[in-house]
């Protein structure tokens, strides 16, 4: 009998579970169960055999093959991986994936050639699955390694995650420094223990640049997105320069961030939504558009985190509905959060639906300096007594043009007839709390680095912050109906240099445009104003 033949009777006879154990033709394709991995764990319970050695020795096959695409079957339990160039990760469904033994105090994987400087790895992808940090199980931080995170990537290019599931990670979720070309899509974070800390979602520092995020879901302990082209890992020495530290781990870097676009974000009950966070790198050309949901302190926070500074260029925000779970939670809560410089800031089709207390929707911050704030559409809807009070923008520092046009604002008439649409207000004791200025910290007794008086919040610029008058050189409001307000433009400190209101029709409002105290207003013109 020919050998083709006899091979092709026993390939007929032979048992299906041996077929099935055959190992793959293509030696740069390898599937997990067939390369012997145990495949005993559980990406929600952990448990089983621990394979890190078995993945880690197919994952190290990729520089030598040229590129490698590893296929996980089922749920394998590890101590942290390194992933190489060229490799695809793709799990098969959500219940395969990787678990993260007890104490390994190691990311869930790291990329093989972490680097400050150079982006030494490229094209690596996450395709499906779950990855479980075990986070109550790690450390949240280790010397000289950094903070625990799900994944920590220093030094990429061309990164793609897709329909992926992140969990219970000590820190960050994932954490990406000095990257280019980055792709997230279908995301599910799940990293919320009340009793974990720093429990953030995606968070990249740069310098980075050309990201995509779509479809981005769930729920994090700490900030849901952070683009923070400085952090805390960035900060000035006491000669005044502005260096990086260890705080991250030695491969993280700080930069700028350009050409971010994020569109569709879905969050539920997370601590805080998104943080853009800049001290001296450029943070350019951002979009983030159609953001639902729901948040317990903060929605959107951008500043230089706790210092004067901040260099942002064109930012968008557009179609905008997150709504706060809870009153009151922390020293003071907010939508917008707005400190540094800012060329030129739009927010765009922003809902306020059923505020549950006083939070104001725009909050400029003392140290902020704004060529041009563009709020275009802004529909506010309020029932609850205790959203009466805080004006819905609220300017504490400086802004050169502000633009407000075709807001709604309706109040059931359970509110009272009191706040703003917007206020500048004199009076700090918020954001004397909200930087947790005590009485010991004054000006004559404060603690101080670097020559620099420090507030609890490492932000030695804090006090004199409280001393800063707002000025709004050129206010624009129009198209704008509200009800049940004291004032339209309640104007108690500062300087308004020219002010034009174009299409203003007010219900139940007594006094459409307040000044109070030393306040001025430069010029004031109207056009076609109609009150009931």
């Amino acid at each position: 009998m020919k050998p083709t033949i006899t091979l092709l009777i026993a390939l007929l006879l032979a048992p299906l579970g041996a077929l099935q154990a055959a190992p793959s033709a293509n030696a740069r394709v390898v599937i997990a169960s067939e390369a012997g991995a145990k495949l005993d764990s559980d990406v929600t319970k952990g448990g089983g055999t621990d394979d890190t050695a078995l993945i880690q020795g197919i994952l190290d096959r990729a520089p030598k093959l040229g590129s490698l695409k590893l296929v996980v079957d089922g749920a394998i339990l590890v101590k942290g991986l390194k992933v190489h160039s060229n490799t695809t990760i793709e799990c098969l469904n959500s219940a395969c994936g990787f678990f993260l033994a007890d104490h390994s105090d190691q990311p869930i994987f790291i990329n093989a050639d972490p680097s400050l400087t150079e982006r030494r790895n490229r094209n690596i992808a996450f395709l499906g699955g779950t990855y479980n940090g075990n986070g109550a199980k790690q450390a949240h931080d280790v010397p000289g390694r950094g903070w625990m995170t799900g994944f920590a990537l220093h030094g990429v290019e061309q990164v793609t995650f897709r329909d992926v599931t992140i969990r219970n990670v000590a820190t960050f979720a994932l954490l990406m420094t000095n990257w280019e070309r980055a792709v997230f899509e279908n995301i599910d974070l799940d990293n919320h223990d009340t009793k974990i800390h720093n429990q953030d979602g995606l968070h990249l520092s740069g310098p980075g640049r050309f990201l995509s995020m779509r479809n981005i879901r769930g729920v994090t302990g700490d900030d849901f997105i952070a683009l923070n082209a400085d952090d805390i890992h960035g900060d000035w020495n006491q000669a005044g320069e502005f260096v990086r530290n260890d705080t991250f781990g030695p491969h993280a870097s700080f930069g700028p961030i350009t050409d971010v676009d994020i569109d569709g974000v879905f969050i539920d009950g997370a601590n805080n939504g998104i943080r853009i966070l800049s001290r001296t790198s450029r943070v350019d050309r951002i979009s983030i558009r159609n953001v639902q949901g729901s948040f317990r302190k903060y929605g959107f926070f951008i500043q230089p985190h706790w210092r004067a500074g901040g260099d942002y260029g064109r930012i968008t925000f557009e179609n905008i509905d997150m709504r706060p779970v809870e009153p009151d939670y922390g020293p003071l809560p907010f939508v917008f959060f707005l400190a540094g410089h800012f060329e030129h800031l739009t927010l765009r089709h922003i809902q306020s639906h059923l505020p549950v207390d006083s939070r104001p929707v725009i909050w400029v911050q003392p140290h902020a300096k704004v060529d041009v704030l563009s709020v275009e559409g802004m529909q506010i809807y309020q029932k609850d007594p205790r959203s009466a009070k805080t004006p819905v923008i609220q300017v504490d520092g400086q802004i050169d043009l502000l633009d407000v046009r075709n807001v709604t604002l309706y109040r059931d008439k359970e509110v009272p007839i009191d706040g703003a649409l917007i206020r500048t207000d004199p009076d700090k004791a918020k954001l004397k709390n909200y930087m947790r200025i005590g009485a010991n910290q004054t000006k004559q007794n404060p603690p101080t680095y670097g020559g620099l008086p420090i507030i609890s919040r490492g932000w030695p610029e804090a006090q004199a912050s409280l001393e800063i008058i707002p000025k709004i050189n050129r206010l624009h409001l129009s198209n704008i109906t509200a009800n049940r307000l004291k004032s339209v433009l309640q104007h108690d400190n500062g300087e308004i240099g020219q002010l034009q209101l174009d299409n203003v029709m007010t219900t139940e409002v007594p006094n459409p445009i307040s000044v109070g105290g030393q306040a001025k207003i430069g010029e004031i013109s109207t056009t076609k104003k109609s009150e009931k």
